[in-house]
């Protein structure tokens, strides 16, 4: 399952280490980044969440923009990043975009009690919709090895929305069950034949 990406000059390598530390847990992503009083102002979400995220990307690259793809639902907003190399913020199988999403999803919400907090989804330049076709494919393609063969199949590694998507596509397949092996970062999901099944897991 092969994807392109940009490549990373030197200067933004090690804050995109930071991003993905950040994510981990194993570094505060606001030192760096001058978030300034983010609750200080009387900002609607979407004006904060818009504020998080280009701070963020300027912390990271000189020519990101920030759009509002969709916030009609009422808990959730998507923004999307436009920018001449997406490929650096996206990262490998989209890892950099994920904890760029988690960081400012934790920082937006801060403040905010449960029930009122929103979903913020990052996305860049339809990313991630193209990548749900080709996790789709991948997982329709390693399905029919574990029928012909009769073995199962590791898939590579992915975050959990990624394999509720190998979960779904495949859950109406008859011969075949898949199940979730391992911890993050390093969770995936095996495809095996109905014979072995496991509990479906995500």
């Amino acid at each position: 399952m092969k994807e392109q990406a940009g490549k990373t000059p030197p200067e933004a390598r090690e804050k995109l280490k930071n991003i993905k530390k950040a994510k981990e847990g194993n570094l505060d992503m606001k030192e760096g980044v001058d978030l300034g009083n983010i609750n200080d102002f009387e900002l609607s979400f979407q004006e904060k969440a818009q504020t998080i995220l280009e701070k963020i990307i300027n912390f990271i690259i000189e020519d990101g923009e920030i759009q509002v793809i969709n916030n009609e639902e009422v808990n959730k907003i998507v923004l999307g990043i436009k920018t001449s190399n997406p490929g650096v913020l996206i990262g490998r199988h989209g890892h950099t975009l994920d904890a760029l999403q988690y960081i400012v999803n934790i920082i937006a919400n801060k403040e905010i009690e449960e029930p009122e907090r929103k979903k913020i989804i990052v996305d860049i330049e339809g990313y991630k919709e193209r990548r749900e076709d080709i996790v789709s494919k991948y997982a329709h393609e390693k399905a029919e090895i574990v029928k012909k063969t009769g073995k199962k199949i590791a898939l590579c590694y992915m975050n959990a929305v990624e394999r509720r998507i190998v979960h779904l596509v495949l859950q109406e397949e008859p011969r075949i069950v898949t199940y979730s092996e391992g911890t993050e970062p390093f969770r995936k999901v095996i495809i095996a034949p109905k014979e072995n099944e496991n509990n479906t897991e995500e």
